[in-house]
């Protein structure tokens, strides 16, 4: 993966940064009313956001994950719930598609989930399955010359909105095992005889975003349908589930970005104890409720050392015989960087925790 960020990557964030400018008279309503407009999503084909991550082969822009993970963080930074819909439309499912379609699958479903006119839908919890997914109860049987689907998913996203969902059911029996075996993926049409989408979940928040149900019950699909191999299907679910904790991230930073601006704006704006309020950030010590200056900039510094953390620290840092030795390298980077933001008084203090830190070894 192309972990640098170059001039194409940036005009790409900048383009949905300017086109989701104009989306703040519509969120309001939508989070309100828990539905993305259909328009909005009609919006995003021809801005070319939906069709990012498709290779150029397949009509897509063939652009590198990190080109998309900057769209996430622009989009979320103005909508997060739009920024939902696109990671899982245009990450899991479409990703999913890409690698493990066949080419008539693809040349059926790709145009479909990139011209605006839906987001795919990833089936893969229910009831009684979440962080366990292996344990899933859907089942799947052959019927002649196509499958019988049977089961309820929840907690799934753009349900409403999706053409089409990769539903995860199994084939067979459980095996005592093996919990995975069996698994397998199927493209299921959401207009296919049997499928009918649930109630939707009331949310505390991301409420224009669906959470709803699908609920299969005998939901019949073609022979042409198995996405992969039959019984391969917890690895694939497994391999789109890692690409989307990518864009989770992207999201978070996104958001971060956004409160970050709004809490900078209100605390250069209010006016506290009638002074004003540049004369009330100059003197505002740390650790009042009042939001000062200090606070501020760390927020800052450290959301930006989170976006420049490398990846390859990331993997030895989850890993390896050095683990302790990388997590105190990050924390280090993150107080260097914080350090460039701070009051002098803070510096010095950060100074000396990296000087005992240097000290005790590990």
């Amino acid at each position: 993966m192309n972990c640098f960020v170059g001039e194409t990557e940036r005009d790409l964030a900048a383009a949905v940064a300017a086109w989701s400018a104009g989306l703040g008279a519509r969120i309001s309503a939508a989070e309100k009313a828990g539905a993305i407009p259909r328009e909005v999503i009609a919006e995003l084909g021809p801005l070319g956001v939906l069709r990012m991550s498709v290779p150029e082969a397949d009509g897509g822009l063939g652009a590198s994950a990190v080109a998309f993970a900057l769209v996430l963080e622009e989009l979320a930074a103005a909508w997060a719930s739009l920024a939902v819909g696109v990671a899982v439309n245009s990450g899991i499912v479409i990703g999913t598609i890409v690698r493990n379609g066949t080419v008539e699958q693809r040349r059926r479903w790709l145009p479909r989930l990139t011209d605006g006119s839906g987001l795919g839908a990833f089936a893969l919890s229910e009831p009684t399955s979440g962080s366990d997914a292996a344990s899933l109860r859907a089942a799947a049987r052959r019927d002649g010359d196509g499958w019988v689907l049977d089961g309820r998913k929840q907690f799934i996203t753009n349900a409403r909105y999706a053409p089409v969902a990769i539903v995860f059911a199994r084939v067979g029996a459980p095996d005592p095992r093996k919990a995975s075996a069996g698994i397998t993926a199927f493209l299921v049409p959401l207009a296919a005889p049997g499928v009918s989408v649930g109630p939707a979940e009331r949310k505390l928040g991301l409420r224009a975003s669906d959470t709803s149900a699908l609920i299969l019950d005998g939901a019949r699909i073609g022979a042409d349908a198995v996405l992969g191999e039959v019984g391969k299907g917890f690895a694939l679910a497994m391999a789109g589930l890692d690409g989307g904790r990518i864009n989770i991230a992207a999201q978070s930073i996104g958001i971060a970005k956004a409160a970050l601006r709004r809490a900078r704006s209100y605390a250069t704006s209010r006016a506290c104890a009638s002074r004003s309020p540049r004369s009330r950030l100059r003197s505002t010590p740390r650790g009042c409720s009042c939001f000062g200056r200090p606070g501020c900039a760390i927020a800052a510094s450290r959301s930006r050392a989170k976006r420049r953390w490398p990846s390859s620290t990331r993997a030895r840092w989850r890993s390896g015989p050095r683990t302790r030795r990388y997590r105190r390298s990050a924390a280090t980077a993150i107080c260097a960087s914080t350090t460039s933001s701070a009051t002098p008084a803070m510096a010095a203090r950060r100074r000396s925790t990296k000087g005992r830190a240097r000290s005790n070894a590990w």
